[in-house]
């Protein structure tokens, strides 16, 4: 038989929830204040950026087109003046396997040019990943820390995708793989309607 909370038990359960809350805010703050790179992601995670952090990113060695020239990695200021999709992934990511012939067929349609951003990749695993499906990528930069540039984006897991103003704001995320779906309902229009813009068409 189930009987009522007296008011003590219900205002003790309260306080005890409250109290877990208040130590565990107190303990993110604590580990937030350890390092800058820390407290950056933590706030990205759980406040998402509005604008790209500057970076700089390496290209990934061993990787080149089709014609074999080397495929440059790339910067905050290459993206900066046009519209552009930033998409974070890696090829040991099953997920981010299964939405890259999505990637290849939006940069087919030459709405904007997207970059890569490889993450904990090892080069030659990238360089015949990318060989053997398909690369529509625009330039490709690696990184090896998820701290760095995915922390300051609130990008916790891959794949995650951006589409970046010409300012560098934010304008759009996404942080699971790419389906059609998406792509035609979300990101599609967004870049059809800044090209537009762009032109002045």
């Amino acid at each position: 038989m189930f009987r009522s909370a007296s008011p003590f038990e219900v205002v003790t359960r309260r306080s005890l929830l409250l109290g877990a809350l208040g130590g565990a805010g107190v303990g993110i703050a604590a580990a937030v204040g350890k390092s800058g790179w820390k407290k950056k992601s933590v706030t990205a995670w759980l406040f998402p950026p509005t604008s790209l952090p500057p970076f700089d990113l390496p290209p990934v060695p061993e990787l080149v087109d089709m014609v074999g020239r080397p495929v440059q990695g790339f910067s905050s200021a290459d993206l900066a003046g046009r519209r552009t999709v930033l998409n974070v992934w890696a090829s040991w990511c099953p997920t981010c396997q299964e939405e890259h012939a999505h990637l290849l067929a939006l940069a087919k349609r030459n709405l904007a040019p997207i970059y890569g951003v490889d993450v904990r990749d090892p080069p030659a695993q990238t360089a015949r990943f990318l060989a053997a499906h398909g690369n529509p990528f625009t330039a490709v930069g690696r990184v090896e820390s998820k701290i760095d540039l995915m922390g300051a984006l609130g990008a916790r897991t891959l794949p995650a995708t951006f589409i970046v103003g010409p300012d560098l704001v934010v304008e759009w995320s996404y942080k699971w793989a790419l389906t059609e779906e998406v792509i035609e309902r979300e990101i599609a229009p967004r870049l059809a309607a800044g090209k537009v813009a762009a032109t002045g068409a």
